[in-house]
């Protein structure tokens, strides 16, 4: 994966809310197990570190069904992240998504 395509792809978790900045940590949530696997890869190409990988919460999907919300939280070199900052600044949130489960 080239250096465009991740920082492709981290800016569209930015504007669904998936990826959210505080201070020199990315954190990432999702339901999807592969999507979770992405972010670790794409975080790794970066040069960074994924500090934690929890469980947080359970998202309801009907009656009797309901999927488990992953949290990661990384660390990326300031060298490589000071563009996903910017943007995040002007098109993120300060809240995931998953926010009122949490």
């Amino acid at each position: 994966m080239e250096n465009i395509e991740i920082e492709k792809l981290l800016k569209g978790w930015i504007r669904t809310q998936h990826l959210i900045c505080l201070s020199n940590q990315f954190i990432f949530e999702t339901v999807d197990q592969t999507a979770l696997e992405k972010f670790e890869h794409c975080i790794l190409l970066l040069g960074g570190q994924i500090r934690s990988i929890t469980a947080i919460g359970n998202w309801p999907m009907g009656p009797r069904r309901s999927f488990k919300i992953l949290r990661a939280i990384a660390l990326i070199p300031s060298s490589n992240s000071k563009s996903l900052v910017i943007y995040w600044a002007k098109r993120g949130s300060i809240t995931t998504r998953y926010h009122e489960i949490t």
